[in-house]
């Protein structure tokens, strides 16, 4: 099949680009001898999380216990869940899949720690735990080295749980490289805070999980940290592009459109709106959707449901109806999210075509 004879929108992914991703991101923390989680919810394939694991990954992260269903039944054994579950059945969900696969999951309060131990002990299994620690973004994670102490042996005194360590997430990083060195020695002060408290009392930090694809090759200047859990990395996406942390030929993922309409002066229309592309805003001073590659001085400017606007006011490009156009998304998490099937291509063929599994899987 050629990329001709697919209908539009249809997410495309590059594989010569997405597999130097891969291979990039596994040859760094091989150097800095750090374990790769990657965070599948980029993807919700687990066909790219089996691709990930063989270019070098240990497990893989997941955000919610649907997710990791998928992941699980797809054939991945190691999995994170990086986030506070509490509610029972979600901690059910979770125990049931620890009965026979390495899970473990990040949480910030005793709550969470109580309904995931009772939900291990009647599942008889056992959960590995992380706790969340806050170093700035304000999301999650407790506020002191003495609240992750205090929790960290709240979970060793539980049943059915297991101790990890500590796991935190930079997000206020999430600014170009030359901007970050700052904040990284602010997070680098909190992490030894916490492993000073954690030494005093003798309690061991086997594992200080952190990161993300906007601080990625940044990693190893965290004090201590020892696995990593980037996403967007093994496509990347636009709102990446402008704050400088990946180039144009880092960018595996484009979404093809089809002109529909060029009836109204200085607009052009295409067949994605905010059913087919991330409804996230551009960073930066103009607001966008995304960046068309084919002319970089026609704007994304809106979205219908099923419209793309785009404002060809300072263009001299003529679009044609039934042309296709390749689009860039701001964020591509939330795109791939919204659809049934995504592309892998190599040239103008298509070699792969992915079912993403995990799709909608918010519980």
């Amino acid at each position: 099949m050629t990329i001709d004879e697919l209908e539009t929108p249809a997410v495309l992914v590059d594989l010569d680009v997405m597999e130097r991703n891969l291979a990039r991101l596994a040859s760094y923390a091989k150097k800095h001898r750090l374990t790769l989680r990657p965070h599948t919810k980029t993807h919700k394939i687990p066909e790219l999380a089996k691709r990930q694991i063989d270019s070098g990954a240990k497990g893989v992260t997941v955000a919610k216990p649907g997710e990791a269903r998928v992941m699980a039944e797809g054939g991945l054994g190691d999995i994170m869940i990086a986030y506070p579950l509490v509610t029972p059945p979600k901690a059910r969900a979770a125990a049931e899949l620890a009965r026979d696969r390495a899970i473990c999951v990040s949480l910030d309060s005793a709550e969470a720690l109580e309904a995931l131990s009772q939900a291990a002990v009647a599942a008889g299994s056992r959960i590995g735990v992380l706790v969340e620690i806050d170093v700035g973004f304000h999301r999650c994670g407790v506020g002191s080295p003495e609240q992750a102490l205090s929790l960290a042996r709240h979970a060793m005194g539980l049943k059915g749980l297991e101790f990890r360590g500590l796991m935190f997430y930079p997000g206020h990083l999430g600014k170009p490289p030359g901007e970050q060195t700052a904040g990284i020695a602010d997070v680098s002060r909190c992490l030894a805070a916490h492993y000073e408290t954690f030494q005093k009392a003798q309690v061991e930090i086997p594992v200080m999980s952190g990161g993300s694809t906007a601080t990625a090759y940044r990693s190893h200047e965290f004090s201590g940290v020892n696995e990593i859990r980037p996403g967007m990395y093994l496509f990347n996406d636009r709102n990446l592009l402008s704050l400088g942390v990946c180039s144009p030929e880092d960018c595996a993922l484009h979404v093809m459109v089809s002109v529909v309409s060029t009836a109204v002066p200085g607009r052009t229309i295409v067949d994605g709106g905010s059913k087919t592309f991330s409804s996230d805003r551009s960073k930066g001073e103009k607001v966008t959707y995304g960046l068309i590659r084919e002319d970089s001085h026609t704007d994304f400017i809106a979205l219908s449901e099923e419209h793309g606007h785009l404002d060809t006011t300072h263009s001299d490009r003529k679009f044609q109806i039934g042309e296709r156009l390749h689009i860039l998304p701001n964020h591509v998490c939330v795109t791939v999210n919204m659809h049934d099937q995504i592309y892998g291509v190599r040239g103008n063929t298509v070699e792969k075509v992915w079912q993403v599994k995990a799709r909608g899987k918010v519980q």
